[in-house]
C-alpha cells in the first residue's frame, strides 16, 4: 500500500506540493505570530499611564505563542519526513583509486 502511495505522490506531484503546501502553512503562521506579538506589544504599550502605571496588566499570550511554535515545528517536520521519504538523498558514488585498472 506504501509503495503505491509513494508512486503516486512521485509520478503525479503531489508529494512536491504538499511538501511546499507544508513548508508555506509553517511560514504563515510565523507571521501570524510575528504580527499577534507586535500588535499585542503595541496595544500593551497604548494602554501604559504617563505616570507609569498602566490600565490594564494583562500578561502576555506564552499560550498562545508557544502553540503557534509547536504548529510550526510539526509543519516543518512532517514537510522534511515527506521529502526525506520522497526523495531520498542519493549516496556519493565510490572514490577512485588511481591504483585500480579499469
Amino acid at each position: 500500500m506504501f509503495s503505491k502511495l509513494h508512486e503516486i505522490l512521485l509520478t503525479q506531484y503531489i508529494g512536491s506540493i504538499l511538501v511546499a503546501l507544508l513548508v508555506w502553512q509553517a511560514a504563515i503562521e510565523v507571521i501570524t505570530t510575528a504580527v499577534r506579538t507586535g500588535f499585542w506589544f503595541s496595544n500593551h504599550r497604548h494602554t501604559e499611564s504617563v505616570l507609569g502605571g498602566g490600565f490594564s496588566r494583562a500578561p502576555f499570550p506564552w499560550d498562545n505563542f508557544i502553540f503557534s511554535a509547536v504548529t510550526v515545528a510539526l509543519y516543518l517536520l512532517t514537510a522534511y519526513g515527506l521529502a526525506r521519504w520522497l526523495y531520498p538523498a542519493v549516496p556519493a558514488p565510490p572514490a577512485q583509486d588511481g591504483n585500480e585498472t579499469p
